[in-house]
């Protein structure tokens, strides 16, 4: 009899190490390691400058661009480490007046690597912003705009697997945003520097997910928008940017949300389309290591910046 329960007990405590020490494959995902960065940073790090054009200007912006990164951070199933995605941004931008810009990104449809199945095809949340004047810029006083925006909530965050959100079984991502609504309220900055250069900076908070849902790794994490850049005009319609950007994590709780990049674009203006050619490498391991493409901007009215 005590041989009996020895062997029971020593089977018991077999089937309790196999479970301890097996993979949890249900969603294990919450605020504090969810990747806000790879997830929505991206959207988040593009610069923009204080200036305006003319009333009813307005542009469509495509193109084509790749995120890559080598090792996700946190992954630990091999097969997902290594993330490749591809994105068509899908852009308007319109001026009802000349000191007020609308802009509607519509979406930014993608394919991610490794593909499974058709959860990794689909468009991102759209955005919707407003860009207003709040100071035109004067001889020692830069120009200074506000722009507020909101990111939809239509698409919802998904699992590559159903319910296997978790960093054995695939990168961690929640597919398109974060399922929920985020609000932007951004300050922007810009002052010429003689009459081919100007340097534009800027400031904001960007409160990202829920802090109520934990389940699909939405939970909130306030994030603070930030940039510097600057831009010189060469001749034959020719410009350079050279910036650093991205959004810095404010909440302490929240570890992956530090998405920041330093860019390259160099631009060719031809009547009325600007080609750009856009390279960037990331600063932080919450960012894409690499990203690569260009934007083509159509640009209808086209006037000179105020």
């Amino acid at each position: 009899m005590h041989t009996k329960q020895v062997s029971h007990a020593i089977i018991a405590l077999m089937l309790l190490y196999i479970a301890s020490s097996a993979r949890d494959s249900t969603n294990t995902i919450t605020r504090n390691n969810f990747n806000f960065g790879h997830q929505l940073g991206y959207m988040y790090s593009r610069m923009d400058d204080a200036y305006f054009k003319e009333a009813g200007s307005w542009s469509f912006e495509t193109g084509f661009l790749a995120y890559y990164t080598s090792e996700m951070p946190l992954v630990r199933n091999e097969y997902w480490k290594e993330r490749l995605m591809l994105t068509i941004p899908l852009y308007f931008e319109f001026y009802p007046t000349d000191f007020i810009m609308l802009l509607f990104e519509i979406t930014d449809v993608f394919v991610e690597f490794p593909y499974t199945d058709k959860h990794n095809i689909g468009g991102k949340s759209p955005r919707f912003k407003t860009k207003i004047r709040i100071i035109p810029e004067k001889k020692f006083i830069p120009a200074i705009a506000f722009t507020i925006g909101v990111k939809f909530s239509s698409a919802k965050p998904y699992t590559i697997w159903q319910n296997d959100h978790n960093y054995d079984e695939s990168n961690g991502l929640a597919g398109a945003g974060t399922g929920v609504a985020d609000y932007l309220l951004l300050f922007t900055f810009s002052k010429k520097l003689g009459s081919s250069q100007h340097i534009s900076a800027r400031i904001g908070l960007a409160p990202l997910g829920s802090p109520v849902e934990y389940a699909r790794g939405s939970a909130q994490a306030d994030e603070i928008p930030y940039g510097i850049s600057i831009k010189r005009d060469f001749a034959m319609g020719w410009s350079g940017r050279l910036e650093v950007s991205g959004m810095y994590n404010g909440l302490k709780a929240t570890r992956l949300a530090h998405y920041s990049v330093a860019r390259l674009q160099i631009t060719r203006s031809w009547l009325k389309h600007d080609f750009t050619v856009n390279l960037e490498h990331g600063l932080t391991k919450e960012s894409d290591e690499w990203v690569a493409g260009f934007y083509q901007k159509f640009d209808l009215r086209k006037k000179q910046q105020k």
